[in-house]
């Protein structure tokens, strides 16, 4: 038997505003999304107790990695 593990997106809700004279975009985790078993469609979860509204986008989850040098 093969385990498989979900593959998980992040819900994030994109903050543009300008920095001088450039566009920025502030990006917050407001949750996860997990492929539905059938693979047509995602379960989204949403951190409790969060009032969402306007544009959400879901990215593929990557975790960061350490840079640190020494």
């Amino acid at each position: 038997m093969t385990t498989q593990t979900k593959k998980r997106f992040d819900v994030l809700l994109p903050n543009e505003y300008m920095q001088g004279e450039e566009k920025k975009t502030n990006w917050t985790r407001v949750g996860a999304a997990f492929k539905t078993a059938d693979g047509e469609g995602f379960n989204i979860e949403l951190t409790p107790n969060l009032a969402v509204s306007g544009r959400l986008v879901i990215r593929e989850y990557k975790p960061k990695t350490d840079t640190k040098t020494e």
